[in-house]
Parts: C-alpha cells; sequence; structure tokens
C-alpha cells in the first residue's frame, strides 16, 4: 500500500430503494441522500477488501458514530472510500468518504472506524511453575480480537508444547516467546558422547557434562579419560562435538 491511495467507488442513481450488487450499494435518486447505514456499510466493506483476510476474523466498529447524512442533488453521483497513506488497517483509524457528479467533488465525510482481528493464541490451563516442562493438557488454543498485531504471542501448541517455562504463570496466560525456551539435550552431571572431528579423522570417547546444554550451544565437558575439561558444542541428545 505504501504511498498509494485505495478507493471503492460506490454509484448511487434514481430515487426509492436501496440494493446490494457485486460488493456496491446502489440506491435510485435525483436528490440523493447518503444515510449512515450507507456510509458503514461503504467503509466496512472497503476495510474488508483491503486487509484480505476472510470477514469472519475481521470486526470494524464505529465508537464515534457516523457523520449526518449526506445530502446532495444529482443524477449521477458516486462515492469514494479512501484511506491514509501506509494504512495498517488495525486498530483506530479514520477513512473518508469523499462524493462526486461526473467527476465533480461535491463533498467529504471523515468516519473513524476501529478495526480488530480474531487471531489464535496459546494459553494456560492452569498455574504453571517456572522451569517445568510444558505438556500438552498445560496449554490450549483460543481466539481472541486483537487491534494491534500482538508482540511475541505464540499461535501454535508445537511452539510451546516440550519447551521449559521461564516463569510462572496463572491460568488463561497468554504465552509469549519470551516465556519459553528450550529443554535442555544434554544435562549437567549426566555422561555424554564427545566426537572429535578434523578431515577423515573421528575420535569418539565419553565425558561429563560441566552444564545444561540446548542443541548448538557451547557449554563445558570433562573427558573421563584425561580428567579435562573441554568447551564442546551439543549436536543431540548427550551428543556434543568438539571444534577446531
Amino acid at each position: 500500500m505504501s504511498g498509494k491511495i485505495h478507493k471503492t467507488v460506490f454509484l448511487i442513481a434514481g430515487v426509492v430503494s436501496l440494493f446490494l450488487f457485486n460488493g456496491h450499494l446502489l440506491c435510485a435518486a435525483s436528490a440523493a441522500v447518503i444515510g449512515e447505514e450507507t456510509i458503514k456499510a461503504a467503509v466496512r466493506t472497503y476495510i474488508e477488501k483491503n486487509m484480505s483476510l476472510p470477514k469472519s476474523v475481521v470486526r470494524v466498529e464505529f465508537p464515534a458514530g457516523v457523520p449526518d447524512d449526506v445530502r446532495l442533488t444529482g443524477k449521477k453521483i458516486t462515492y469514494r472510500v479512501l484511506s491514509r497513506r501506509n494504512e495498517d488497517f488495525m486498530g483506530n483509524s479514520s477513512f473518508t468518504v469523499r462524493c462526486y457528479e461526473n467527476g465533480t467533488f461535491l463533498n467529504a465525510k471523515t468516519v473513524k472506524a476501529r478495526i480488530e482481528v480474531l487471531m489464535d493464541v496459546v494459553v494456560s490451563t492452569k498455574s504453571l511453575n517456572r522451569n517445568v516442562r510444558i505438556n500438552h493438557d498445560d496449554v490450549r488454543i483460543v481466539k481472541r480480537w486483537f487491534d494491534r498485531l500482538p508482540s511475541n504471542v505464540i499461535s501454535s501448541l508445537d511452539a510451546v508444547v516440550g519447551m521449559k517455562l521461564c516463569t510462572n504463570v496463572k491460568p488463561n496466560t497468554e504465552m509469549t516467546g519470551n516465556m519459553v525456551r528450550s529443554m535442555p539435550i544434554v544435562k549437567k552431571g549426566k555422561p555424554v558422547r564427545i566426537v572429535f572431528e578434523k578431515d577423515t579423522m573421528r575420535i569418539t570417547t565419553i565425558g561429563l557434562s560441566d552444564q545444561d546444554g540446548m542443541h548448538g550451544e557451547l557449554i563445558k565437558v570433562r573427558n573421563v579419560s584425561s580428567k579435562k575439561v573441554i568447551y564442546a558444542r551439543v549436536m543431540g541428545n548427550s551428543l556434543v562435538k568438539v571444534e577446531f
């Protein structure tokens, strides 16, 4: 959308009835009245079209109401809905409804709207303590309305099940990325297999880990044979590799 003004054109042409046809609102009038509900429908349609999301997950409200009816005289009146530059279509915003006859500007109304999106979020099902491993029955997915993109919120159970909590949480708490971390696959004080590998040479020995380690972390391990403490990269469950 950058720098581009979006627009939706609605046609008015006669006097008595209001119809919905192909997504455009039409009515007939020589003296046209664009009422509150017509203005709301125009803005809502414009928002839903430009968000490219199903209508079922978009909620548009008009907390400040809508300006008075627009009364215009003309045989062929059109109106356009315009948004601000770089509109992100979430939260509080404003839109302009501009009216024309044969391309000549007649009037404009500014309409304030509040836009919310229904999203999946992972929440806790009960109180959980720091450092526990998260199981399937500890979390569930719920749908919640957001008026801005949530920061770091987790929307998939796969992203939390099997992880370790970094803090205590209460029931129905939204889970965020900073609340969890991977469970260590190397445990402090437990045996590990140490691999020394360079070119075609490969040596394997047994050691003891001096600290917990997640996949990819560099940790201290103690070579059982030599009693030396070395640094090795965690490669898998109880598996570390010495880098040369």
